[in-house]
């Protein structure tokens, strides 16, 4: 092989190495389930659901950590860490099991004004980490939609 044709393959690995690297997009939102309120007191009060999402990437990624807040009608319901490795298959739907501790001043504060309505405002926002390949990125998460109040 001669020299030329030897630095033009070296030159062109890196960029096709480059290329094939696709911006790992967020998974959305689809839905919240199987939400479960346990408690022994009203000051230690926890929520857990499921928190479903749908994968748009062309590639299976793997979600490592999250830090989420969780807000209902704008009001801090809680805050959750998560630290589960989760296997996500690309182009379909997951789920992440949530803990929330209640912080429930903020509850009692907005629960006459919640029990007149059908639907809330559930947002959700922080980060999660997802990758593939042994790389890891940091995505913000900004979820919010209207739910039914019957989930809650």
């Amino acid at each position: 092989m001669n020299k030329k044709l030897r630095i033009s393959l070296l030159c062109l690995v890196p960029v096709v190495a480059l290329l094939s690297c696709r911006q790992v997009t967020a998974p959305e939102y689809i839905d919240v389930n199987n939400v479960q309120v346990s408690g022994k007191s009203l000051t230690n009060t926890t929520l857990s659901a499921n928190v479903r999402l749908y994968n748009p990437n062309n590639s299976n990624l793997i979600f490592r950590s999250g830090n989420l807040d969780i807000y209902v009608d704008n009001r801090l319901l809680g805050h959750t860490e998560l630290d589960s490795t989760i296997y996500i298959s690309k182009l379909d739907t997951f789920q992440i099991p949530v803990n929330v501790q209640v912080d429930i001043n903020n509850v009692i504060g907005n629960a006459l004004s919640l029990a007149m309505k059908d639907s809330v405002l559930l947002r959700i926002e922080g980060k999660i980490r997802i990758g593939r390949s042994g790389v890891f990125i940091t995505r913000p998460v900004r979820y919010e939609q209207k739910e039914r109040l019957d989930l809650f």
